[in-house]
C-alpha cells in the first residue's frame, strides 16, 4: 500500500481563470452600469430644465394677453349658448320620437312631415288620413305614446279634388324629451 501524502498548506495553487474573468465582466458591467445611468440622469435634469422655462415662460404669455373687449365677451357668451343648444339638440331621444310617430300610424295614415320645434317643445305633424276613424286612432296613438304629454288635432280638411277624399290634417304634440 501506498502512503497517503497530505500537503494542507500548498503553496503553488493554479490562478482560477474563471473565477477571474467573471469578476472582470462583473465590473465591466457594474462601470457600463453606472454610466447608463448617470446619462439617464442628465437626460432627465435637461428635461426638467426645458419644461420649467416652457412653463415660465407660458406664465409669462398668459399675464401679458390683453383683457377680452366688452364686444369680443359678448361674442364669445352668444357663442357659448349656441354651442350649449346645439348639444342640447343632440343629447334629445331623437330615436324615441320617430319611433314613436312612425309605429302609431297604421294603414289608413300617410305621414307628410314632422317638425320639431325645441323652443316650444312640440312637434307639428301633419299627412293624411283615408278617413276620420283612421285619423282619430292614429291622434290616440299618439297621446297614449310616453313621448308625448299631449296631441292636439289642430284642423283637418277633406280633399275634395281627390277622387278618394283623403283628409289632410295637422297635429300638433307636446313632446317631454324636449324640456329646455
Amino acid at each position: 500500500m501506498r502512503a497517503l501524502r497530505l500537503d494542507y498548506q500548498r503553496s503553488n495553487q493554479p490562478v482560477p481563470w474563471l473565477g477571474l474573468v467573471l469578476l472582470v465582466v462583473a465590473v465591466a458591467t457594474l462601470f457600463a452600469t453606472g454610466a447608463y445611468y448617470r446619462a439617464l440622469n442628465q437626460r432627465i435634469s435637461y428635461w426638467e430644465s426645458k419644461a420649467d422655462r416652457l412653463e415660465r415662460m407660458s406664465r409669462q404669455h398668459t399675464a401679458v394677453l390683453p383683457a377680452l373687449t366688452e364686444q369680443a365677451a359678448r361674442a364669445q357668451v352668444v357663442e357659448v349658448k349656441q354651442a350649449n343648444q346645439v348639444v342640447r339638440q343632440l343629447n334629445l331621444p331623437w330615436n324615441t320620437l320617430f319611433k314613436a310617430v312612425e309605429s302609431s300610424g297604421g294603414k289608413g295614415i300617410a305621414l307628410l312631415s314632422l317638425e320639431p320645434d325645441m323652443q316650444k317643445g312640440t312637434v307639428s305633424i301633419s299627412g293624411e288620413a283615408k278617413n276620420l276613424n283612421a285619423l282619430l286612432n292614429y291622434v290616440k296613438q299618439l297621446a297614449a305614446r310616453e313621448v308625448f304629454a299631449s296631441v292636439y288635432l289642430q284642423n283637418h280638411k277633406i280633399q275634395q279634388a281627390d277622387p278618394e277624399k283623403p283628409l289632410h290634417f295637422s297635429l300638433l304634440a307636446y313632446w317631454k324629451g324636449s324640456a329646455p
